[in-house]
């Protein structure tokens, strides 16, 4: 009991860290944004369309996992719960996106890039099936995935 003024000051700075992901979280949505509109017009401009339209394609996955954080972030200031489905949705996310990427950056030469294309194939399995068991374990009574 004596340290009672400790803990409360410990849950005042969580909370304000917490707003400040939060407000970090939203710049940098802001500043993605800014660089697909970039990217769009450098694509038009370029006239390089595939390359252009897989590029902003990518940073609309980006942006994708920044919603998912952002969103996971709200509902934890509002609840004080927090879902390790994000971080699986955040990983399931980003593979998908380096599958789109790869024939970008590899130029067209899939061959050099094969033995990545397959095992980010089979990371992008692994994590979908580690998806699936954590939604269909019974870990909390609204079957989540949220930590307490």
């Amino acid at each position: 009991m004596r340290l009672h003024w400790f803990g409360s000051m410990m849950d005042a700075a969580n909370k304000l860290l917490h707003v400040f992901m939060a407000l970090a979280l939203l710049v940098v949505s802001v500043l993605l944004i800014w660089q697909f509109v970039a990217d769009v017009i450098q694509t038009l401009r370029s006239g390089q369309v595939a390359h252009g339209f897989l590029q902003a394609l990518g940073n609309l996955f980006i942006l994708w996992v920044l919603s998912s954080l952002i969103s996971a972030e709200v509902r934890y200031m509002r609840s004080g719960h927090f879902s390790v489905l994000v971080f699986i949705e955040a990983a399931l996310i980003t593979l998908l996106r380096q599958l789109i990427i790869i024939p970008v950056e590899s130029a067209g030469h899939l061959e050099s890039a094969a033995w990545t294309y397959g095992l980010i194939t089979a990371a992008v399995v692994a994590v979908g099936l580690t998806d699936y068991l954590v939604r269909r374990t019974p870990a909390s009574s609204s079957n989540d995935g949220s930590l307490d």
